[in-house]
């Protein structure tokens, strides 16, 4: 087990020595990358401002709805980047045959090759973005609400992973496959904003089948006190860990299924 994650460990220093081989196209990324995110936040910012407030929310409150959202993209895709976006074309020319030709889980290979650094600087963005909302919104933070805070992003993140590979395992079977990197960002957005203003279709969907409200709404529930629990109990502010592993759980005996399907392409 030690000589394994050597292993692994081996990998994510020599994708870390390639990202900061460019040092300035690696800061002016990151540059690019926090303009950007302070854009989306502020626009929404400036929507709900329009209206004051949605069902009770603040803009500053929708504010933190999209922090709690870029934490757990930022975070998931820092080892998912490279299934997010490559595995599509990697099964469809080929080149997954170095994943299975390892001595070692496919995905797992997938996730320590595609590890971006990028996203963990992003991350520390998003922990930024809680905080000064959790500061302009006056909430007091306690022990007990750092920790659920703490216990939330990890979740959300895996919540994202788990929607993710539950997508990426589509590939095996449709090789062209529309279902991940564009098709999660277009489903993300609808839960930067409070489930309440949604149908009740949508609130199930997004709380049971592709449950991203656990990334953003539940959690922030608790941060804020509040109590619009709609369709569902009040324990789920609590439920983003859980809900996260047994996803995970899910989308990996998924994939592990959808991995009996591949057939290389012998290019």
């Amino acid at each position: 087990m030690k000589r394994y994650f050597g292993i692994l460990w081996i990998f994510i220093v020599s994708r870390l020595k390639g990202r900061f081989e460019y040092r300035a196209a690696f800061w002016m990324d990151l540059l690019f990358f926090i303009l950007g995110y302070g854009t989306q936040a502020a626009v929404k910012v400036l929507l709900v401002s329009q209206f004051n407030t949605i069902l009770g929310w603040s803009p500053l409150e929708v504010m933190l709805l999209y922090a709690y959202s870029l934490s757990a993209y930022t975070l998931c895709n820092a080892f998912m980047d490279g299934v997010m976006w490559d595995l599509s074309d990697n099964v469809r020319t080929g080149d997954f045959d170095q994943s299975m030709t390892k001595p070692m889980n496919p995905l797992l290979y997938e996730m320590v090759c595609s590890f971006s650094p990028y996203y963990f600087l992003h991350f520390l963005l998003s922990l930024g973005m809680i905080g000064l909302c959790v500061h302009w919104l006056g909430v007091a933070l306690t022990a007990g609400k750092v920790a659920v805070l703490a216990l939330s992003l990890v979740g959300g993140a895996m919540v994202q992973a788990g929607v993710l590979v539950l997508f990426a395992a589509a590939t095996f079977i449709l090789i062209q496959n529309p279902l991940t990197g564009d098709m999660l960002n277009k489903l993300r957005p609808v839960a930067e904003f409070p489930l309440a203003v949604f149908p009740k279709a949508v609130q199930i969907i997004y709380t049971t089948v592709l449950p991203l409200a656990f990334i953003t709404y539940y959690p922030a529930q608790n941060m804020l006190g509040k109590n619009d629990f709609l369709l569902f109990p009040p324990v789920l502010q609590y439920g983003a860990l859980p809900v996260g592993a047994l996803v995970l759980f899910i989308a990996y005996h998924v994939w592990n299924r959808g991995l009996r399907l591949y057939k290389s392409t012998g290019s």
